[in-house]
């Protein structure tokens, strides 16, 4: 269930969103739910990757584990190879 919430705009920021509201022809609160929605989807997004970041660190930490160049260049170069047999 929805539940209102206030926000404080400064009033150039409300003229800007009355604009876009008009000429999409979607109200303003429709236009903010929007914004928020696509903001928490890209923090969300972001906090994960950095998760994931810092226990792929961490691991490294432990163990020593990675990936030389070469060798991470040789993957990319076979999948560079077969992205060009798949594109023909």
């Amino acid at each position: 269930m929805a539940k209102a919430q206030g926000i404080r705009l400064e009033e150039g920021t409300q003229e800007r969103l009355k604009w876009l509201a008009e000429k999409r022809d979607r109200s303003m609160s429709y236009l903010i739910k929007e914004a928020v929605d696509r903001y928490l989807r890209d923090e969300e997004r972001f906090e994960l990757e950095k998760q994931e970041d810092q226990e792929r660190l961490q691991h490294f930490i432990d163990t020593g584990e990675h990936i030389s160049h070469g060798r991470m260049k040789a993957k990319f170069d076979r999948l560079i190879a077969k992205a060009k047999r798949a594109s023909k």
